[in-house]
């Protein structure tokens, strides 16, 4: 009522204020007194809203949109399509699961490339070195395919319907804390990468609207304590669904303007944005030389690039809620099975994830070379219309993006360590998680690449590779009792791929924690 009637009162004097300072003796106090009136009016039409929306949500006037802790594979991200046609459902399925696997981490693959390629065009040529990136993204991208799709497989024979049960029912409950626990690192790594991504683009706002310098921590701890604090405090996160289709488009139209960029020459040699690019790059320079390690090798690097492809490939612990959706259908056999729509949904879902993630990765690279930051779009001029578009979607994506990872790590952190569920909703437990993810992010050194590789080889490998391949190992020894040779061959792919992430995950961990 309070904000209604000074909002009814602001109205009236905005209508009348400009008739006043015709008149008026002292029009420029006059225009202080004005602008102050429309910051209250702002302020009013906020508080009217932002009470009204809070409301709306406790009194069920909006479907609550809280991860429960039993059932942390229901993502928050997800829509039901009991109720639609097949091929509706399949379609709605796969814009989920692109939305999941397409995100912030996709901005650091450029930089863990660029050190590729530049560890190994000592040896081989620059052409050859693309190719081979482009090779590491087809394995990669087909391995983290088919571990998807193995764990819809176990959800089929099993019935399973979060990825904990599907671990439960196959290997049993003696380590079922273990996907927890690699959900809790993937969830806090990805709060560390948004609040990363986040100050970046607050820095870069700005640093273009002022000539003042303002340190990126202060920028990034302000947004901490006045947006994602109230965003992470709401009792429903169902208003901020449209996170996700933000996401989705920002990265498209991110690849969209990287491409652009790339073939126009505005950051060649010549170009309209190179002498930003250059005075950009000459910094990057001086600080890389201080902190370059003459021991990396292309081995390392592999690694950490590796580390970082499983990160933003990474959506294995959705994969069941992904099968629940989709509506059974006849196979072959005659048999009701959801297992062929979810082979269609995953191929074209990570094909075109894969697409997107080698677009962005080439372009990045071919224009920047080695020089690229860990955040490309931080090597692209402040000055940049087209890259400010970008800049924004992606900024707005992440800002929404991180209460929905935060409630996802507190209630993952209650469960997994056995404490009172009354912390859930603590609001000092909400502002713990907050600081210690901005903190990390504020660290020197530990920026969106390390955060992406660090969760990618800690959380991500044993979700997608180890975790997937055990439990459909599993399932064949407990339901065959005579192999045939082709079945042979592929318990042995299983456990190779079993082994591959196990290597992955601690060499991972092992380079991308060194200098």
């Amino acid at each position: 009522q309070a904000a209604a009637s000074t909002l009814s009162d602001l109205d009236l004097q905005t209508h009348l204020a400009w008739h006043w300072l015709e008149g008026s003796p002292h029009p420029e106090n006059d225009k202080v007194a004005l602008k102050e009136q429309a910051l209250g009016f702002v302020i009013a039409l906020v508080l009217w809203y932002g009470l009204d929306w809070i409301f709306m949500a406790k009194s069920g006037g909006m479907n609550a949109f809280v991860l429960p802790p039993q059932k942390l594979a229901q993502s928050l991200l997800f829509q039901e399509a009991d109720d639609a046609a097949p091929a509706a459902a399949t379609a709605a399925s796969t814009a989920n699961l692109a939305k999941n696997i397409v995100g912030a981490g996709v901005l650091s693959l450029p930089a863990g490339a660029a050190k590729v390629v530049d560890a190994a065009e000592g040896e081989f040529g620059h052409e050859s070195c693309i190719l081979a990136l482009v090779v590491m993204y087809i394995f990669f991208g087909a391995l983290n395919a088919y571990g998807f799709y193995l764990i819809g497989e176990v959800c089929e024979l099993t019935g399973a319907r979060t990825y904990q049960e599907a671990w439960t029912k196959t290997l049993g409950k003696r380590l079922a804390w273990l996907p927890s626990a690699a959900s809790l690192i993937c969830s806090f790594t990805g709060m560390v990468a948004c609040a990363s991504v986040v100050g970046d683009t607050a820095f870069q706002l700005a640093t273009s609207m002022s000539a003042d310098f303002i340190p990126k921590e202060m920028l990034l701890n302000g947004i901490a304590t006045c947006v994602f604090l109230p965003l992470c405090l709401l009792p429903s996160l169902s208003p901020l669904a449209f996170a996700s289709v933000l996401g989705l488009v920002g990265v498209c139209i991110l690849a969209f303007v990287m491409t652009t960029r790339c073939f126009d020459g505005s950051y060649a040699l010549g170009g309209a944005f190179y002498s930003d690019a250059r005075a950009a790059v000459s910094g990057l320079s001086h600080v890389q030389a201080a902190v370059q390690d003459p021991s990396v090798g292309l081995f390392q690097q592999i690694f950490i690039f590796a580390a970082m492809l499983s990160n933003a490939f990474s959506a294995h612990f959705n994969a069941p809620t992904i099968f629940q959706e989709l509506q059974p259908q006849a196979d072959s056999r005659g048999r009701s099975s959801r297992l062929p729509e979810f082979a269609t949904v995953t191929a074209v879902a990570f094909v075109l994830s894969g697409i997107v993630f080698g677009v962005i990765t080439v372009t990045g690279l071919e224009t920047f070379g080695s020089s690229g930051s860990p955040s490309i779009l931080q090597s692209y001029s402040p000055a940049d219309p087209l890259v400010w578009l970008a800049r924004i979607g992606l900024g707005l994506c992440v800002l929404f993006e991180f209460p929905l990872l935060e409630r996802c790590f507190r209630q993952t952190a209650v469960e997994l360590f056995g404490l009172p569920k009354w912390l859930e909703t603590n609001a000092l437990t909400v502002m713990a998680s907050i600081a210690s993810s901005v903190a990390l992010a504020c660290m020197p050194g530990f920026g969106l690449d390390k955060a992406s590789a660090f969760g990618g080889a800690l959380g991500a490998s044993l979700l997608i590779y180890v975790a997937p391949a055990l439990m459909s190992l599993q399932l064949r020894q407990d339901r065959e009792t005579k192999q045939t040779v082709s079945e042979t061959r592929w318990d042995m792919v299983l456990r190779g791929v079993a082994g591959l992430g196990s290597a992955l995950g601690g060499l991972g961990v092992a380079e991308s924690m060194q200098a």
